[in-house]
């Protein structure tokens, strides 16, 4: 289930970056903080928080910063103590969103494991894993990473093509430093999103479907758990002045059920430098 957990954060929590479009006037750049309840069915599983940053006016390149931390609900903490942490740099421009570095951490049972990716100008990539795993150094052996783009950018890319085209079709090669998927976008058109018992947002919102293709660096009995995703929605709207929008909710359904997530609060922060 944390495999799932992971690909359901990392992919889509990315999404919770809005990058400011070209036109934006120069100024100081802005920190916001968006957070996240997960659910699965009506139970609450999981809390997600997210941190991003979005530049000042200035030049038609965008660099972007995000970090997400994704822990499970207190009472399932206790079983299972788990934790995910990410984040991605990159710059996104006319041609589109590219990746300069991702760096992920899991904490599972008392275990630490990191990886970081670093991307080259050629589409090749560097991966280093702490400790080395066996399904990071086939990733890095067999090229899995070339001309892709890590989890949390891959929703950057999202929300700038909504930002900038006014839709989300996206196909994006997605490589986490050890496994290969594609995530598939339509446009779903507009809903109203309702406003359940934790949750912040309520009124009209851009829909997109997402359907997950597992390539390679998953185990086969990982692959019929029936945890992964089938299909995943998110809903995405302006939630505060002056930025585009956001994810507001995600449903992602599976054999195992259906996970969904909800945003609780979101702030901007004060400047700070990524």
């Amino acid at each position: 289930m944390r495999r799932a957990l992971t690909i359901v954060a990392a992919g889509v929590a990315a999404g919770f970056l809005s990058l400011a479009p070209a036109s934006t006037q120069a100024g100081e750049p802005r920190q916001f903080h968006l957070t996240y309840y997960g659910y699965l069915g009506d139970v609450q599983v999981g809390n997600l928080d997210v941190s991003f940053f979005l530049p000042n006016g200035a030049g038609i390149a965008q660099p972007y910063n995000i970090r997400a931390d994704l822990r499970l609900a207190d009472a399932y903490a206790k079983l299972l103590p788990f934790r995910w942490q990410g984040e991605a740099q990159g710059g996104a421009g006319s041609d589109g969103v590219e990746p300069s570095r991702y760096r992920s951490a899991m904490d599972l049972l008392g275990k630490h494991e990191q990886v970081t990716v670093a991307y080259r100008p050629n589409g090749t990539v560097d991966v280093v894993s702490e400790p080395p795993t066996i399904q990071s150094n086939y990733a890095a052996e067999a090229g899995l990473g070339r001309n892709t783009i890590d989890p949390l950018s891959a929703t950057v890319a999202i929300v700038d093509s909504l930002v900038r085209t006014g839709s989300c079709a996206a196909n994006l090669p997605v490589f986490d430093g050890a496994r290969r998927f594609d995530l598939r976008l339509s446009p779903e058109g507009q809903d109203m999103v309702q406003r359940t018992y934790f949750s912040t947002y309520e009124g009209p919102a851009t829909r997109c479907s997402v359907d997950v293709k597992l390539i390679a660096g998953f185990r086969d009995d990982a692959m019929r758990s029936g945890f992964y995703p089938e299909q995943t929605d998110v809903w995405l709207a302006p939630v505060m002045e002056n930025a585009p929008p956001v994810p507001v909710r995600i449903l992602a359904r599976s054999p195992a059920g259906i996970m969904r997530i909800d945003l609780i609060e979101v702030r901007a922060l004060a400047a700070a430098t990524p």
